[in-house]
This record gives structure tokens, sequence and C-alpha cells, in this order.
């Protein structure tokens, strides 16, 4: 089973790009019109003038073509690795190398749009900057708001009731011993809400201090532009990357137990999707 990245990006639309989990039959749509999509994401942050708007589209379109001719293939490959693993007896070893390769797929993306992302950022205007950092602020403002309006207990609940539903997405019916595995680990899973939105504000506080570095020293602009949008791991604070690192080992040693309770029906259920999930990224490589 795939493991589930989530990430947002100063640049909210190029986020769309990483959205090959492909999981409906409108993933092939949404990847050939990026360019033209990226506008409704990126309003919600910046409202850029029409050469920028320019810019971002050709940067947006030269991206997805790269990452259909380069990445792509390599997701396939990787799809095909996952399901080999999956229908042999897999361990944790295993699982934990495929969580590195996903995350490698992620840094090649950054890496690739870091460079048209800066001289971008290079054209904002004063107000521009203004306003890109105050919604990027409200947004983490409302994200808390939501957080702190649930209880834990409730917080809990909804995490089971969206991992039950992945499980059932991937294996169908469930068995009584198969959701209590995914209760369980649902209960031992540590909250790390608080630890992310710290992470969030120091990259915006690192956002501000580049714009300030622009009026100053280009080649500074650059390096903090350079670590924002490609070193994650700079912003990640020891506390988080532990407990990361712990919920991880968790989910994985879950998918180890429940592969020893799958019957062969869910066995047949699972290899389906990764068939259908290998044709997804057949059909995108071949638009």
């Amino acid at each position: 089973m795939l493991i589930k990245i989530n990430t947002k990006k100063i640049i909210h639309a190029m986020v769309v790009i990483s959205f090959v989990l492909l999981a409906s039959c409108s993933t092939s749509f949404a990847y050939n019109n990026l360019p033209w999509l990226s506008s409704f994401w990126v309003d919600d942050y910046i409202d850029l003038n029409s050469s920028q708007a320019k810019q971002l589209k050709i940067i947006i379109k030269q991206t997805r073509n790269w990452h259909r001719q380069v990445e792509l293939p390599k997701y396939k490959q990787d799809l095909i690795k996952l399901q080999k693993t999956f229908n042999s007896e897999f361990n944790i070893s295993d699982l934990t190398q495929q969580v590195t390769v996903a995350k490698l797929h992620w840094s090649n993306l950054l890496i690739q749009v870091k460079a048209p992302l800066i001289e971008l950022a290079k054209t904002l205007s004063t107000k521009q900057q203004q306003e890109l950092v105050t919604n990027i602020q409200a947004n983490l403002a409302d994200e808390l708001k939501q957080y702190q309006e649930q209880t834990t207990q409730q917080l809990s609940e909804e995490r089971l009731k969206e991992q039950l539903s992945y499980y059932k997405d991937w294996l169908g019916k469930l068995t009584k011993q198969q959701t209590q595995l995914i209760t369980v680990a649902n209960e031992q899973y540590i909250n790390t809400f608080v630890l992310w939105q710290c992470y969030k504000q120091n990259r915006l506080n690192a956002l501000q201090q580049a714009f300030s570095y622009e009026l100053r020293n280009v080649e500074q602009f650059e390096q903090q532009m350079s670590i924002i949008i490609t070193d994650r791991e700079y912003f990640i604070s020891e506390e988080l990357a532990a407990k990361n690192q712990a919920n991880l080992m968790a989910h994985v040693n879950l998918l180890v137990s429940l592969n020893s309770t799958l019957s062969d029906k869910q066995r047949r259920h699972v290899n389906k999707h990764f068939a259908e999930l290998i044709e997804t990224v057949d059909d995108l490589i071949a638009d």
C-alpha cells in the first residue's frame, strides 16, 4: 500500500504536480491542464500580474512535461516493485525503503522547480510579497482555529474514520481483526499538528526574511529561497522528526500485521488497485 505524503509549498499550485497518487478518473484531466488550473490555487494567496501569471504557467507546463518524461516512468517502476513486495513476504525494511524512494521523488520535483520559482519570486512587488505572507499567515490561523474547535477525542475519531476508509478502499470489506488492528494503531498515533504548525510558521518567517534580503542582497535572497523550497528538513524540529519517525514505524508495523490477515479476495482487490494505478500512470505518460 502507498504511503501518503501531504505537503504545502510556497507556490501552492505546484503542489498539484505531486498528486500522482492517482486515485480518480479526473487525474489525467488535472495533470494535463495544470497550467490552466494553476490560477485557481494561486489566487488564494497572491494576485499575479499578467506577465507573472504567464511566467507561472510556463513553469508549470515545463515542469509537467519534465515530470511526464522523467519521473512518471520511475513511478511506474516503483508501483510494480511495490506490488511485487506486497505479493511476497515483505518486512519492515522493505516498506521503509519504499518511503525513502517516495521522498526522493518529491525532492526531485522541488529541485526541478527551484530555479524558475526563485526567478518568479524576484518579480514580486513589495505589495505582492506582503499579500503572500499575509494570506499564508491567515491560512495557518484558520487551520489552528479549526483544530482547536475539536477535542482530542474528536480528532482521534476523525482520523480513525479516515484510516478505515483508506484501508477499505485498498482491501475491500475489513474483518473484525483488521478493524481492531487499525483501531489500536490509531490510538497509538502521536498527534503532531502543533509541531507541524511551528514548522510552517518557521518556514513562513524565513520567507519574510528572504523578501527583506532581496532589497539588499540578491545572492542572499536566492540562497534563502533555495532552502525554503528544497530543504524541508531544515525547518523540522528534532521533536517533530522523532515523532514523525515513530508514527512512520507504527504505520509500517500495521501494514506488516495487516498483510498476514488478508484473504485471497482482499489480495486480489489490492492487486486490482495496483493495476489501476499503473494503468493511470501509463495513460499520463502517453497523453
